[in-house]
């Protein structure tokens, strides 16, 4: 359910305010992108990371690929608990399995873009600017995802 409130907070994130913790209050395109990711999924990743040979492409990638997985399963168990925390009628609405599939679409593009700005990512095997077009992704990201979240209705899910 972690994944749900913090999607939230993302999508009614406005200038100057994202909604996390006092620590982290400053308002940069890296936390509205890194809200829309299971934070379970972040803390795995970057846990994996210091049982693999940073110079092995296929260490790189099975980590890569074990962080992805776990975007696609924080977003479905949290789907599943919502669906099954709704009580009769008067219970908050159960979101909808296409507005969870919206938000895990933007999940995955903002895990790979984060991925991406982190030094020594796996895509670095295809170019040596990989760190620089992944920061550049999560600027634009850090701009357009919570404007199109809003546009597309997410926000109040």
């Amino acid at each position: 359910m972690a994944q749900a409130a913090v999607t939230a907070e993302a999508v009614k994130a406005s200038p100057g305010e994202t909604g996390l913790s006092s620590a982290y209050s400053k308002d940069t395109a890296l936390n509205r992108v890194a809200a829309f990711i299971p934070s379970e999924a972040v803390a795995v990743y970057l846990a994996l990371w210091a049982f693999i040979d940073p110079h092995e492409p296929v260490a790189k990638w099975t980590v890569f690929g074990v962080g992805l997985a776990l975007v696609f399963a924080f977003y479905f168990l949290a789907y599943l608990q919502r669906r099954r925390a709704v009580a009769g009628p008067d219970g908050p609405p159960a979101r909808s399995l296409g507005v969870t599939l919206a938000l895990l679409l933007f999940a995955v593009v903002a895990f790979t873009a984060w991925a991406a700005a982190m030094p020594g990512n796996p895509f670095t095997q295809f170019t040596d600017q990989a760190v620089k077009i992944g920061g550049g992704a999560i600027i634009v990201l850090g701009v357009l995802m919570p404007r199109v979240a809003d546009v597309l209705g997410l926000s109040g899910t």
